[in-house]
C-alpha cells in the first residue's frame, strides 16, 4: 500500500513539474502595444498594416488556428465600439459563415462569451461539419486598451481540444497598452 501511495505521489509530482515546465517554455510576443504569451511550437504569421495588427498562430502538426486582430484606431466610447462592430466585426463573422457555406457546410450560429485579457468578451460560435468532420470557429470581440480586439479560434473538434491549453494561455495573457503621448516620457518602474 505504501508503494502505491509513493507511486501516486511521484506521478502527481511529475505531472505538476511538467505543467510548470510548459509554462516556462512559453514565448512572449510584444509589438506596438500588443503583447501576449504563447507556447513553444506555435508559429506566428503577421499581416499587420497601418489600420490593424493581424496575427495568425498555427502549428505544423495541427489544423487549429488562432487569429488576433487589433484595430489601431482609438475606440473609447460604446458608440464608437458599436460602429466598429458594424464596420468590420459583423462582416468578418459573415465572411467566416460564408466560407463554411461555400465549402458545402451548413453552419449553425450561437452566441458565445469568454474572458479575454481579464475582461468579458462577447462572441459567436459557428459550428459546421466539413467532409463529415465536425469543427467550429469561435469569434470573440471586445475593447482592450481602447482598441477593438477580435480573437478567433477555429479548426476541427479534435484539433481544438488539443489547442485548448494554448488558447487559454493566449487569451488570458493578452494585453494592449496605448503608446505614450508624443513628448511624454514613460514613468520609471519602482524598485521593490
Amino acid at each position: 500500500m505504501k508503494s502505491m501511495k509513493l507511486l501516486f505521489c511521484c506521478g502527481a509530482l511529475l505531472l505538476f513539474a511538467s505543467s510548470g515546465l510548459s509554462q516556462r517554455d512559453a514565448r512572449h510576443f510584444a509589438r506596438d502595444g500588443l503583447s501576449f504569451d504563447y507556447p513553444n511550437g506555435w508559429t506566428i504569421t503577421e499581416e499587420s498594416n497601418s489600420d490593424a495588427q493581424q496575427l495568425t498562430l498555427s502549428r505544423s502538426d495541427s489544423d487549429a488556428q488562432i487569429r488576433i486582430f487589433v484595430h489601431r484606431g482609438k475606440v473609447d466610447t460604446p458608440e464608437k465600439f458599436a460602429k466598429a462592430k458594424t464596420a468590420f466585426i459583423d462582416p468578418y463573422v459573415k465572411s467566416l459563415n460564408d466560407s463554411f457555406v461555400s465549402m458545402g457546410a451548413k453552419p449553425e450560429n450561437s452566441p458565445a462569451s469568454s474572458q479575454i485579457g481579464g475582461a468579458a468578451a462577447e462572441g459567436v460560435r459557428l459550428r459546421a461539419s466539413l467532409s463529415g468532420e465536425p469543427g467550429e470557429a469561435n469569434v470573440y470581440w471586445l475593447m482592450l486598451g481602447n482598441r477593438v480586439t477580435v480573437l478567433t479560434l477555429f479548426g476541427p473538434d479534435q484539433a481544438l481540444k488539443q489547442a485548448a491549453p494554448s488558447w487559454d494561455l493566449i487569451r488570458s495573457s493578452i494585453k494592449i497598452e496605448l503608446p505614450p503621448k508624443p513628448g511624454t516620457k514613460p514613468s520609471p518602474t519602482p524598485k521593490p
